[in-house]
């Protein structure tokens, strides 16, 4: 989520503003800016992918 706070106190400023709300980006430069801005995995969130990784396995290993 984001959000755009104006502070402008000038026409060239406000004008600036205005126009980046124009501004497109790729879908490269998304996943890119995705990647940078990636959080670390949180507490319980990191534990449980690992404990749960050997029964994940168990669990693919049945289904093949």
């Amino acid at each position: 989520m984001t959000s755009v706070i104006v502070g402008a106190k000038r026409i060239d400023q406000l004008d600036d503003n205005i126009a980046a709300a124009q501004v497109m980006l790729s879908d490269d430069e998304l996943a890119e800016l995705d990647r940078v801005s990636q959080l670390p995995p949180e507490y319980p969130g990191w534990m449980l992918e690992r404990q749960g990784g050997n029964r994940r396995k168990q669990l693919e290993a049945q289904r093949c």
